[in-house]
């Protein structure tokens, strides 16, 4: 399956929305009540647009045959938050949800990224830990959800982190030199 990953435009509110809405209605013990409450007490297209305004941060995916069969975002905030990731059944086992998250991961850069993940779904679990995201806790919240947490790695050196070196013989662990 051939996919393209897209920022939703202003333009798009409809597009999103109707994804939302599928993946509410099609999965909807994957999302928590606020999800659920967002659609059903504020579905308007003002409140849409506005929270497709922030450019950038709400992904579309679109198969080979221009069919919307994915979404994620990310929040602005200083530690930005996934939200919203869902694939449709057609699309799923075939990278989809991978593909997705990258995205988000290159748009937070450096930043660490968490998650909230429905308690009871043990594959969305399986699946963010294959992303490299840890759980932070082992107790739901009000809303029975776990978080989840990414710290960005580093860009690769070629040289590990003074800590990881391997001690001197005999000598004290390597110190940081004047250029670091």
């Amino acid at each position: 399956m051939t996919l393209t990953i897209a920022p939703v435009s202003p333009g798009d509110w409809r597009r999103w929305r109707a994804v939302r809405t599928r993946a509410l209605d099609e999965d909807p013990a994957a999302f928590a009540c606020s999800a659920h409450a967002w659609i059903e007490g504020g579905d308007t297209e003002e409140r849409w647009r506005a929270r497709i305004a922030a450019r950038g941060r709400l992904f579309l995916a679109t198969d080979e045959h221009g069919r919307d069969v994915g979404m994620i975002g990310l929040t602005a905030d200083e530690e930005p938050e996934l939200i919203s990731m869902w694939v449709a059944p057609e699309a799923r086992r075939a990278g989809a949800g991978r593909q997705l998250v990258e995205t988000v991961l290159q748009v937070a850069g450096s930043r660490p990224v968490r998650l909230r993940v429905m308690a009871d779904n043990r594959d969305a679990i399986a699946f963010y830990a294959g992303c490299g995201f840890v759980l932070t806790g082992d107790r739901p919240d009000a809303e029975d959800t776990l978080t989840m947490r990414r710290v960005a790695t580093p860009a690769a050196t070629g040289w590990p982190a003074s800590a990881a070196r391997p001690l001197r013989p005999g000598g004290p662990p390597p110190g940081r030199s004047a250029d670091q």
